[in-house]
């Protein structure tokens, strides 16, 4: 394994032993995290206590933290609170002088393959970056390259998406990736629009009965930084042309001033309405809208991407366990189904406040199924069966029986198309697509043989693969139950 050891001494006594162990080893100064070579993604460093209590090494962790690097700390006779300090301040591991060289190796080897797995998940955003927008689906690892790709340009950002889903996190991680500060958030529904102005550009004292002193706007507070404007389709059409100047020419004027000040930002909008439609209509400026929508991110509603709702899930149960001060570890794998099978209209923001509201009312370690029913839908494609649960009313691409990959299954309607390798069937089981081509009087329901565990598993990875992560829904196209191909998934045969 590559190693980088960050020390002040020139040749440090367990430089010696790294290299007897076989890892390829380089000794450098502190500062040297400074010039980090973003192609080094293999390299694991290792920091010793004495260096750890440095105040300057404060500085280098944030640095080693925001490039997704990871390190190790090691000392002699390291006490509990010591492992635990550096435990808190982002070590993946610490090890002790006298530990055995298996340990030393193993702890090595581990960080090496988990900063792989990192990387090889979210790419080059940063720790804090990743935990904001969690998920292994297509579409959420579409958004984290998009945002790595994005957010280090100067471009104009218009991030679009359902209410609910997180386009304020996916602001912030576009800030994030520039490298710059600060970030400055304003909700352009929330203030009135007669004071939007002075808001956005500053008020200059004597302007108007009140004004003692002069004001920054929102914009200069950003300069240098990222301005955000969420709901900017509530914005009063009226100040639009004053914000189209500002984006055009960088320049602001504060309300009762007569002189111009400059302001070098980076603007990103964000709806959750359909602005170009709304510029046809009148009701937006179109000029406008195609100065701020350079480059549009659109973020998933969490119903197109339910293979990540148990990740989520977890997560957000963790952080409400340590805010409520509740012992709860871990959430039943039923519950789990049901949120996946559940539509959540107010995507993340809506399954945060279910687990919340759970772990207010219940006490733990696990979070229980029977809590919990998701709310009646009346939409007239959907029947809500018995506990809650739904089955999707459209209508099957082909007519008469069919047959599940895993056995014979009633007719009925698909919630995927006929483009999927498996068509339309009863409660979401499918056919393979040939035979769906062929006509349901040709279907070979009596002739095709049960397929094996290892086709079981491939086909069951093809249609996770195509479904971007769907666990609810790929189950049902098999004809198991979500739990099974949960275990399948964990323990790496899918």
């Amino acid at each position: 394994m590559k190693v980088c050891l960050l020390t002040h001494e020139k040749n440090p006594p367990i430089l010696k032993r790294l290299h007897m162990l076989g890892h390829s080893v380089r000794a450098e100064s502190l500062e040297r995290v400074q010039t980090l070579d973003p192609n080094s993604t293999d390299l694991v460093y290792l920091i010793p206590w004495s260096v750890s209590e440095d105040e300057a090494w404060s500085e280098q962790r944030v640095i080693l933290a925001r490039a997704s690097r990871y390190y190790l700390v090691y000392g002699r006779g390291m006490d509990t609170l010591s492992v635990m300090n550096a435990a808190r301040d982002g070590a993946y591991d610490v090890l002790d002088e006298n530990d055995s060289d298996s340990r030393w190796n193993d702890a090595i080897e581990a960080a090496a393959k988990s900063q792989a797995l990192w990387w090889q998940l979210y790419g080059g955003l940063g720790q804090s970056q990743a935990e904001k927008l969690q998920g292994d689906s297509s579409a959420m690892r579409a958004l984290r390259e998009s945002i790595q790709r994005i957010g280090p340009t100067d471009a104009s950002v218009l991030v679009t998406g359902e209410s609910g889903t997180g386009k304020e996190l996916v602001a912030e991680c576009l800030h994030d990736a520039s490298g710059k500060s600060p970030f400055v958030a304003v909700n352009c529904a929330a203030i009135p629009p007669d004071l939007m102005e002075s808001e956005l550009f500053g008020v200059q004292k004597g302007a108007f009965t009140g004004a003692a002193a002069d004001k920054l706007g929102l914009v200069e507070e950003a300069s240098g930084g990222t301005l955000f404007l969420d709901e900017i389709g509530e914005m009063d059409i009226s100040l639009q042309p004053k914000l189209l100047r500002f984006l055009e020419t960088r320049q602001a004027r504060r309300v009762g001033s007569t002189k111009e000040y400059r302001c070098n930002v980076r603007v990103i909008s964000a709806t959750n309405r359909d602005l170009r439609a709304d510029a046809e209509a009148g009701r937006f400026r179109l000029d406008l809208y195609y100065r701020i929508s350079e480059i549009i991110l659109n973020t998933p509603p969490l119903r197109h991407h339910s293979g990540d709702i148990p990740e989520l899930a977890r997560s957000l149960l963790d952080a409400a366990a340590i805010r409520l001060g509740k012992n709860f570890e871990t959430i039943e794998p039923e519950l789990i189904y049901r949120f996946q099978l559940y539509d959540w209209p107010g995507n993340v923001r809506e399954l945060k406040q279910v687990i919340d509201r759970l772990a207010i009312h219940y006490t733990g370690p696990v979070m229980r199924a029977a809590w919990w029913e998701p709310p009646e839908k009346t939409d007239p494609h959907t029947t809500v069966l018995p506990g809650g649960f739904k089955r999707q009313n459209t209508p099957a691409p082909f007519s008469g029986g069919s047959r599940s990959p895993f056995g014979p299954q009633s007719g009925g309607p698909s919630r995927r198309g006929s483009g999927a390798p498996f068509a339309g069937s009863g409660m979401g089981y499918g056919v393979p697509a040939a035979y769906a081509s062929a006509g349901a009087d040709h279907l070979p329901l009596r002739r095709t043989p049960m397929p094996n565990k290892r086709e079981r598993y491939s086909i069951a990875k093809e249609l996770l693969e195509q479904s971007g992560g769907d666990l609810a829904w790929t189950a049902a196209q098999l004809g198991i139950h979500p739990t099974t191909l949960y275990r399948w998934r964990k323990s790496g045969k899918v």
